[in-house]
């Protein structure tokens, strides 16, 4: 069989090419959008719940802590503070490691002590972004209501004066719970004259002893019976009970998430260094 080899010239060969090109479909264009590109969330590190592990006593952190984070939060308050009694670790834990915590917090502390004992200057040395300050529980003992709401705004005016951003933070409140499954408010006195210095400031207040209770009354009296520490019955010293103002391990965790949510809530710019 012979093969036949068809040609044909050039010029028509680019014309018939164009012909199909032109009769051919257009491939349909991607609509158009304005939407932003789908960016996948950073993902950052949670700092690790550690009960009891501060330095110095394992109640507070070390007044030469170097700066780390992003933010720098210190905290400024009592026993219901601390790493070893309070909830500073349970909140603590609920930040990434964008946020800094260095806690002055010391057992016994009332504003007034809290500064003869160098700890508010401490505060001030560091120059923390935030500072929240907490006292009340041992305040009652020495001093009267007037006196505690003006070494409060005192704190206020010296954090502001540093360029630091105050934030007041009502008590936490106790377990003193009644028959009719109530709890007894012993201080109320200190939680109004808080919050009457963080209206006159104009500053900003975490309502911690409200929070505190809406909490207790949620997980009832059985649970928060055993999250006291444990110390001498008063009336018996053979008697080991559990008290009704600090917290255990497990309370930590508890109180911490409440404490992070209410920062969050009044704090909102450090709400994305808060899970």
């Amino acid at each position: 069989m012979n093969n036949f080899k068809i040609t044909f010239p050039t010029l028509t060969l680019a014309m018939t090419l164009g012909l199909f090109a032109s009769c051919a479909t257009p491939a349909p264009s991607a609509p158009a959008t304005s939407a932003a590109p789908v960016v996948a969330e950073a993902k950052y590190e949670l700092q690790p719940f550690a009960y009891a592990q501060g330095s110095l006593n394992q109640e507070e952190d070390d007044p030469n802590t170097p700066r780390t984070g992003q933010v720098l939060l210190c905290l400024a308050g009592d026993s219901t503070v601390t790493y070893n009694a309070g909830y500073a670790a349970g909140l603590r834990s609920h930040f990434d490691t964008r946020l800094q915590v260095i806690n002055r917090s010391h057992g016994g502390s009332t504003t007034a002590s809290f500064r003869s004992q160098h700890r508010w200057q401490d505060v001030l040395n560091l120059k923390p972004d935030y500072v929240m300050i907490q006292f009340g529980h041992n305040d009652g003992a020495v001093m009267d209501t007037a006196t505690y709401a003006a070494n409060l705004a005192r704190f206020v005016d010296e954090a502001r004066a540093a360029g630091i951003k105050p934030i007041l933070v009502t008590p936490v409140a106790r377990r003193y719970w009644q028959d009719d499954g109530t709890i007894v408010d012993d201080l109320g006195d200190k939680v109004a004259a808080m919050q009457k210095i963080a209206a006159d400031k104009h500053v900003l207040i975490m309502q911690l002893h409200d929070r505190a209770i809406e909490l207790y009354l949620k997980v009832g009296k059985a649970v928060t019976d055993n999250w006291g520490l444990e110390k001498p019955d008063p009336a018996d010293p053979s008697k080991i009970i559990r008290d009704k103002t600090h917290f255990t391990a497990e309370a930590s965790q508890a109180m911490g998430q409440v404490v992070a949510d209410e920062l969050k809530r009044v704090v909102p710019e450090l709400a994305p260094y808060i899970h």
